[in-house]
């Protein structure tokens, strides 16, 4: 027998010992309390989001998922936490649009890399933003809202929870894409954002639309679009148009959110917490609990995930050169 015959054989006799390896694990997986990264502060909707999943996950895996909060830099301190964990399925990433489609553009250098170092679980919803102006500002349409900044080129100014985030990058696109200078004013979070909004010190904003909606109830808030593929299911909101309908084709900016494994983790592992995953998310009661939560239930394979920010990977890369943000 020749030395490559024997290395073939020894190849596929290794790669065999591995499947039945992971085999093995995957029917006694999981054995004690698995750990769910949320890399972002508790309180957020991150936070938020892995905590309803985390109910529903441990009682479909039988063992209890515990989550761990890890926030910082923008959510890198606790993705790459994860990246650097055992691959054997008992830590477990709640990533977002952040995470795994903006950050690798945004920052200089990231501690990780999205693709290569994660195995893609399942997609867990996703969120619309909506575009709210103060209503000091003369305007009732996106149309309206682009010919005041063309007409006070500098004047106005929008705020956003901070650099690099979806709300601060879809103002960006706006200012991009329509040719407006407007002011861009990053605070430390959401409800920091809203409150300058209300003031008066910001005079338009693209946010998550569940804190908003009380504003917009009151009348302290005027909404404009939304930036979802589809009018957002809120008594409050369906009448607002999406961006597409007020007349800004492609302009389609929903946070997502997904659950990661480091790479290599078994195969046989990643697809148990799958179908645990979409089990839970075909149930009246978990889409009701994220509807009511402003979220829009969404799931599917490890391969649909991928896909999804292998492409998110490319257009937010693209937009975040055109806006010209950077964090060092």
């Amino acid at each position: 027998m020749d030395m490559t015959t024997m290395r073939r054989r020894l190849a596929v006799a290794c790669a065999a010992m591995l499947a039945m390896a992971g085999s093995a694990l995957a029917q006694t997986y999981p054995s004690k309390p698995i750990k769910l990264v949320v890399p972002f502060p508790a309180g957020s909707t991150t936070d938020l989001v892995g905590r309803i999943l985390a109910q529903k996950l441990g009682p479909a895996l039988g063992e209890q998922v515990v989550i761990d909060n890890r926030g910082g830099s923008g959510g890198t301190i606790g993705t790459e936490a994860v990246a650097r964990s055992p691959a054997d399925g008992y830590t477990l990433l709640m990533a977002t649009i952040g995470t795994h489609a903006i950050n690798p553009a945004l920052y200089k250098k990231i501690p990780y890399d999205p693709v290569k170092d994660f195995a893609p679980i399942a997609q867990f919803g996703t969120a619309p933003n909506v575009l709210v102006v103060n209503p000091t500002l003369p305007v009732k349409t996106l149309a309206e809202l682009v010919a005041y900044a063309r007409a006070k080129p500098g004047e106005l100014n929008f705020g956003s929870s901070g650099n690099g985030t979806s709300n601060h990058l879809s103002g960006a696109m706006l200012a991009a894409r329509e040719k407006i200078d407007m002011v861009h004013v990053p605070y430390r979070g959401g409800s920091q954002a809203i409150e300058g909004l209300l003031r008066g010190d910001t005079k338009l904003m693209f946010y998550h639309y569940l804190p908003l909606l009380p504003f917009i109830e009151d009348g302290k808030l005027r909404p404009l679009a939304v930036t979802g593929a589809e009018r957002v299911r809120s008594k409050a909101l369906e009448s607002v148009p999406t961006m597409g309908e007020a007349g800004m084709k492609d302009f389609v900016v929903s946070a997502w959110f997904g659950v990661y494994a480091p790479a290599g983790t078994p195969a046989p592992v990643v697809a148990k917490v799958n179908k645990a995953i979409v089990d839970i998310m075909a149930t009246p009661e978990m889409r009701e609990t994220l509807v009511k939560q402003g979220i829009d239930p969404l799931t599917g394979s490890p391969a649909d995930l991928d896909r999804l920010m292998k492409a998110e990977i490319v257009r937010w890369a693209a937009i975040v050169q055109s806006a010209g943000a950077r964090v060092d």
